[in-house]
């Protein structure tokens, strides 16, 4: 009996197995779209990958392979063409977030992470004066004075010496976003030794990878916030010290405002009040935004920067171009002893600006899947497919700016002449995602993004030191260049 039972059950195992893929195969109301094999069976394949670091081109390439629209997971489908992003992005309240965004919660649900539609719109109302253009205007000086600690660094080392562009961006963006933010500096760039950079592409693996494999285990983020695997317990320690730093300056912050000594972005927080009971914003509100605040917008500027510098010093007709209408359009740094206005310097420099609309596209910082889920109990038809209730939909610039049926053959290419030529709208991409979840921060990083690309171009010649190194991309879901961007600098005269 014991013999016929142990023969008997591999071969029960076997036929449910069957069935079950048999039924997967057949029956699954996603069953046509196509995709990669193991991610229509598994959201364990978008795992695999940002571990790789690399999603946003495992995607780009089935959109390659398989068409405009794919599984990227048993549930879920991405869509490749402009076409998807109003029934996505644009429906509002029938498409909430997913679980996904759970994971970025570190503290308390903010902005980016709530799926509560009701809280988004009031957190977003307690906000947007803030991050209004009038109001980062008012603050312009602290961006200068940030601006002129990265000239005075670039422009006091010996001719010849090499340096980390990307690195030097970097500092610089995280000191200004701290100053705007709480008005502290981290002083990252007076003193790079004694003054570390946060910790920030940690918190957004962590939390791109625990995002992915929340639709697979109801406690997924507590298993895994347990499971003794050093690596995984060095980004998560990495995480709770941002936590716990962007904590520590709000706590200072509150006390600023208070005596009313200092004026940050935060201050409107810190004077709002909750609807439902009037009481104040509670310590770990504040701090979950100040939180989100100083990834998003410090992370994804630095990261923009160091791209935009890269296509710029391997494309000679693009930077040849740019420091002509630069040369003719801005004067020298301390010519009038200050720097120059970002009021109306948009329209003054049209193929800067095209340089910049160039490098969202090609190179997007912010390419992790944004997923909404379909809550009509009739389902929704995108794109000429008909996608049931329950299942996450999404879009990833990386896929979209590389659609050829709408960006040519040569997409691939670093080419501003595009935005000019053709008269694109820059609606087309969507570096900061796009509809009512848009990102709120895309006014300070248009100011940070000119005024540095403006000063360093502008005044200084700046030559890579490997003037054909293959660009390489970190894809966390807010991507960077992988490595340093060496450079030796010489000051213009003219």
């Amino acid at each position: 009996m014991a013999s016929y039972s142990t023969t008997l059950l591999p071969l029960v195992l076997l036929s449910c197995s069957l069935v079950w893929l048999l039924l997967w195969i057949f029956v699954h109301p996603l069953r046509k779209i196509p995709g990669p094999f193991w991610a229509r069976r598994t959201s364990l394949w978008k795992v695999y990958h940002v571990y790789r670091r690399d999603l946003a081109f495992a995607i780009q390439r089935a959109h390659e392979k398989y068409g405009p629209v794919i599984r990227i997971g048993p549930n879920h489908v991405n869509f490749q063409t402009r076409d998807a992003i109003g029934p996505i992005y644009k429906a509002g309240s029938s498409m909430p977030k997913t679980k996904f965004y759970d994971a970025f919660t570190a503290l308390h649900p903010n902005l980016f992470s709530t799926r509560d539609e009701e809280f988004h719109k009031m957190r977003r109302r307690q906000m947007s004066h803030s991050f209004s253009m009038a109001t980062l205007l008012k603050f312009e000086g602290r961006f200068g004075k940030h601006l002129h600690r990265l000239f005075a660094n670039i422009e006091q080392q010996p001719e010849g010496q090499v340096f980390d562009l990307k690195e030097s961006v970097a500092r610089y963006a995280y000191d200004v976003i701290s100053d705007l933010a709480f008005e502290k500096d981290l002083n990252t760039q007076s003193n790079p030794e004694a003054n570390e950079l946060p910790p920030i592409p940690d918190h957004i693996l962590i939390g791109t990878m625990y995002g992915m494999v929340a639709s697979l285990l109801p406690y997924s983020i507590r298993i895994g916030n347990k499971l003794p695997i050093p690596s995984l317990q060095k980004l998560l320690q990495s995480r709770k010290l941002l936590s716990q730093k962007a904590s520590e300056y709000v706590n200072d912050a509150i006390e600023d405002h208070k005596a009313g000594e200092k004026e940050t972005l935060l201050d409107n927080l810190l004077e709002a009040k909750d609807p439902s009971t009037g009481a104040p914003l509670t310590p770990a509100e504040v701090s979950s935004e100040a939180f989100a605040f100083l990834v998003a917008g410090a992370h994804t500027t630095s990261a923009t920067l160091g791209l935009l510098f890269y296509h710029l010093l391997h494309n000679r007709y693009a930077a040849e171009k740019l420091t002509e209408e630069l040369n003719a359009n801005v004067p020298l740094y301390n010519e009038g002893g200050k720097e120059v206005s970002y009021s109306g310097l948009e329209s003054k420099l049209p193929y800067t600006m095209a340089c910049i609309k160039e490098s969202f596209r090609i190179t997007p910082v912010f390419t992790m899947p944004l997923p909404r889920l379909v809550t009509d109990p009739n389902g929704v038809d995108i794109n000429g497919f008909h996608i049931p209730q329950g299942t996450a939909v999404s879009m990833i610039s990386q896929a979209l700016h590389h659609d050829p049926q709408f960006w040519g053959g040569d997409h691939d290419q670093y080419i501003p002449e595009r935005w000019l030529e053709d008269a694109i709208s820059f609606n087309e991409i969507m570096p900061f995602g796009i509809g009512h979840r848009a990102c709120i921060g895309r006014n300070i990083a248009s100011i940070n993004i000119l005024k540095v690309l403006c000063a360093l171009w502008r005044n200084f010649e700046i030559i890579p030191v490997d003037k054909y190194e293959k660009l390489e991309i970190n894809s966390l879901g807010v991507d960077e260049k992988k490595g340093p961007l060496l450079c030796t600098a010489r000051k213009r005269q003219m």
